[in-house]
């Protein structure tokens, strides 16, 4: 069932908290696409509570599956207007 994570918008914003387990592969697409400037960051959460970009989400790569198990946030600069949802 899909769920969102990032509503659309062209506002820079961050998604809550995405926990990826071991034995749960999750799906993440790109939603709301306006042109070719839509970019999301995928950010890993370290142990300090810091973010690293791992990945990103654009027209061209507009899916994936994480795999590896870990928190992740899902990042909108301003003036992309796209949003994220999982499968």
């Amino acid at each position: 069932m899909p769920s969102n994570i990032l509503a659309t918008a062209n506002t820079a914003a961050n998604s809550a908290d995405v926990v990826v387990t071991a034995s749960t592969p999750l799906t993440v697409c790109l939603k709301g696409v306006d042109g070719l400037k839509a970019a999301i960051s995928i950010k890993l959460k370290d142990d300090a509570g810091n973010y690293t970009e791992v990945g990103s989400l654009a027209p061209a790569t507009p899916a994936l599956c994480i795999t590896a198990p870990g928190t992740y946030r899902f990042s909108r600069e301003a003036g992309n207007k796209c949003g994220v949802f999982s499968a």
